[in-house]
């Protein structure tokens, strides 16, 4: 904490191995007497309100990707269930019934037998044909790595709504701290 304008935070290393999330962790001043003795507070604090709205924007993001996340596992599991059930029905040598959606609302039924390939849609318009056992590995591992992907960003907000309590505790304790100081100075005599 060289820099007079540096927040505690400012010069801490980041924490990716802890939270997944590349950015400064948090951290706590204990002697806010000692930590403010050769800096400036208006600058202080004008850190740490940029470290505080640099984590709520990191939370928000992450919020975002949780509910996106949250969107894909539901419809990995269903697809997952699908091919199984193919491969069940096909090994058995039994036909499957489904409904086709044609449009919103129109379904058409229709008698699948022998499937020994599914098309699966692997994102930017882009769809591809895999062998049936091929489909539920690739699908099977891409639900894992939707899993994995929750918890990361579980783990990365846990980590982000502590530095924000953190910075905002911080940010209290070096305005009042400051306050104070000015008081007291005022009182003194002196001009602020």
């Amino acid at each position: 904490m060289s820099d007079g304008a540096a927040g505690p935070s400012s010069s801490s290393p980041a924490a990716p191995e802890q939270s997944g999330v590349p950015v400064p962790k948090a951290e706590f001043i204990e002697d806010v007497a000692a930590f403010l003795a050769d800096k400036d507070a208006d600058k202080v604090l004008a850190q740490l309100q940029d470290n505080l709205r640099t984590y709520r924007m990191i939370q928000d993001d992450l919020a975002q990707k949780r509910g996106r996340t949250m969107q894909k596992l539901p419809e990995l599991r269903r697809a997952v269930e699908i091919v199984k059930e193919l491969i069940e029905r096909e090994s058995a040598g039994e036909a499957t019934t489904t409904d086709f959606l044609l449009a919103e609302g129109v379904y058409a039924k229709a008698k699948i037998k022998g499937a020994k390939t599914v098309n699966l849609w692997l994102g930017a318009d882009v769809m591809l044909e895999y062998p049936l056992e091929e489909a539920a590995t690739l699908l099977a591992e891409n639900e894992s790595n939707c899993r994995a992907n929750l918890k990361t960003n579980e783990e990365s907000l846990a980590f982000i709504k502590d530095s924000i309590t953190t910075t905002e505790v911080s940010i209290a304790r070096v305005y009042n701290f400051d306050l104070e100081r000015r008081r007291k100075h005022k009182d003194a005599g002196g001009s602020s």
